[in-house]
């Protein structure tokens, strides 16, 4: 299947939308495909904010405290356990 281009805010309305018919379906079927739309929406919404994190992070002043914090709420953002991370990151 084909991906397609769509604004931030038409995913946002949509994903609204999806959870706003939580629990609303009577169809099991039907049901099975909202909550599939939901997940791909949300892993969607999920990667753009970790690629915003990342990119603040590489774009900050190398060696600064904002450089170090945007490393730091990437890497817990995505779930980087301390015990994984170099020994000046586990400080945190």
């Amino acid at each position: 299947m084909a991906n397609v281009l769509v604004s931030e805010e038409f995913l946002q309305d949509t994903y609204r939308l999806v959870a706003f018919l939580d629990g609303r379906i009577d169809d099991p079927a039907v049901e099975a495909i909202r909550v599939h739309i939901e997940l791909e929406i949300r892993k969607k919404l999920d990667a753009k904010k970790r690629r915003q994190m990342f990119s603040d992070y590489k774009t900050a002043a190398a060696g600064s405290a904002e450089r170090d914090n945007a490393r730091q709420r990437y890497l817990d953002d995505a779930g980087v356990h301390p015990d994984w991370r170099s020994s000046d990151e586990a400080k945190h």
